[in-house]
């Protein structure tokens, strides 16, 4: 965050209107995990998809542990 520049530092504060209207940088949502409101709806396509597929161990004598992910 921005901090406000100390008097007398020589730094002016940048004036609003060349940061844009109010709310111009807002993600259009309320909650703090929201995005755009023009965000696509959907699942990502298979290229930018980022999920783990869990894979057998390694070492044949590591334990057999459920991954959690259902």
């Amino acid at each position: 965050m921005a901090e406000t520049p100390e008097k007398n530092s020589g730094v002016e504060e940048e004036p609003q209107k060349e940061r844009g209207p109010k709310g111009s940088r807002d993600t259009g949502s309320d909650r703090p995990s929201g995005g755009p409101a023009d965000r696509p709806s959907g699942t990502s396509d298979e290229r930018s998809d980022t999920s783990v597929h869990p894979e057998k161990t390694q070492d044949p004598d590591s334990p057999d542990l459920p991954s959690g992910g259902g």
